[in-house]
C-alpha cells in the first residue's frame, strides 16, 4: 500500500429512504468502505490519496466486465483519479468499482463524463451499490461542467441495459462490431447510452441518431 496523503471521510446511506450528497470532491482516488447495520448499508467515502495496486486486478468480479491490463488502469489513475472509485467491504473484500474519464469538446457541447467500466461482485449485488457508484460519477461530471455521461454496453447484455435505463440512460446510437470477439466468434455490437446532465438544459445530447455507426466513426 503506497501512501500519498491524508483522508477526508463522507457518509452515504444505501437506503431507498435516505438520500445522499457528496461535497467537496477533489482530484483523489476514492476508496469507499461499506458497513452494515440495522438493515442499512453505510458507505464512508474517503478521499484517499492511497492506492493498493491489488485493487487493479478486477477480472474476478464480473465475467461480463471488460478486463484491462495494469498499464491501462494506471493511465486512468494518473489522468482521471477522481473518476476511479472503489468499494471495499469491512473485511477488505473488493465489492465493486467504477472507473471513467472526462472528454470531449466544450465548444461543441460534447464535454462529458464517460463510464469506462462498472463492476460489482456477485455476492454484493442487490444492495444498490452499482446505482450509487454511477451517481457518484455523475456528480463528479456535473462538477466538471459536463453536458452528459455516456457508456458503452454489449447489445446482448440486457441485464445491464435495463439497469442503465432504470438509472435514466437511453440508447443514443448503436456501434457496429464495437467489441472484438475471440475463439472465432463474431464481433459484437454495442449501445452507446447517454444521460443528460443539468448543463444540457435542452437535452440535445441524448437525441438518438437515426443510423448505426462504426467504431472508427466515434470521436
Amino acid at each position: 500500500m503506497a501512501q500519498f496523503g491524508h483522508s477526508v471521510a463522507y457518509t452515504i446511506f444505501l437506503s431507498p429512504k435516505v438520500g445522499f450528497k457528496v461535497v467537496d470532491l477533489a482530484c483523489f482516488v476514492f476508496l469507499v468502505h461499506v458497513f452494515s447495520f440495522s438493515g442499512l448499508f453505510k458507505l464512508v467515502l474517503s478521499t484517499l490519496l492511497t492506492i493498493d495496486i491489488s485493487f487493479l486486478s478486477f477480472s474476478n468480479l464480473d465475467p461480463l466486465t471488460e478486463t484491462y491490463g495494469i498499464p491501462f488502469y494506471l493511465q486512468y489513475l494518473a489522468h482521471w483519479p477522481e473518476y476511479f472509485i472503489v468499494a471495499e467491504a469491512p473485511g477488505g473484500e473488493l465489492m465493486g468499482y467504477i472507473m471513467g474519464k472526462a472528454e470531449g469538446s466544450v465548444a461543441r457541447e460534447e464535454w462529458h463524463g464517460h463510464v469506462t467500466a462498472l463492476s460489482v461482485a456477485p455476492e454484493f449485488r442487490r444492495l444498490g451499490l452499482a446505482a450509487k457508484l454511477m451517481e457518484l460519477l455523475e456528480e463528479i461530471s456535473e462538477r466538471k461542467g459536463g453536458f452528459f455521461v455516456d457508456l458503452f454496453v454489449r447489445v446482448s447484455n440486457q441485464v445491464a441495459v435495463n439497469m442503465y435505463k432504470q438509472l435514466g440512460y437511453s440508447v443514443y446510437r448503436t456501434v457496429i462490431e464495437y467489441y472484438s470477439a475471440s475463439n472465432g466468434e463474431p464481433d459484437e455490437d454495442a449501445y452507446d447510452m447517454r444521460k443528460a446532465l443539468s448543463r444540457d438544459t435542452e437535452k440535445k445530447s441524448i437525441i438518438p441518431l437515426p443510423h448505426p455507426v462504426r467504431p472508427e466513426d466515434i470521436e
